[in-house]
């Protein structure tokens, strides 16, 4: 795994602005939630690759992450507080 990408997804870290970067990342986290989903629940799959990919953004930047998910969740019918 290099610092550019988790298993072939981009990290963003080349994005200076922490805003659109943060965005960037809680919508992969979505995008993989989504394509990980069976029966309207997380595959075991997917949650290994959510929180592998999650563990992976520096510890500060992980609260803002944690809400841009969230908030991409709830805009595609998810009910994620």
């Amino acid at each position: 795994m290099s610092n550019d990408n988790y298993k072939g997804f981009a990290l963003f870290n080349d994005i200076e602005d922490v805003v659109l970067r943060t965005r960037n990342r809680g919508v992969v986290l979505a995008n993989m939630a989504i394509d990980n989903m069976r029966d309207q629940k997380l595959s075991p799959k997917g949650v290994l690759l959510v929180l592998g990919y999650f563990n992976t953004i520096p510890e500060k930047e992980r609260i803002n992450v944690q809400a841009s998910f969230v908030e991409s969740m709830n805009q595609r019918g998810f009910q994620i507080s």
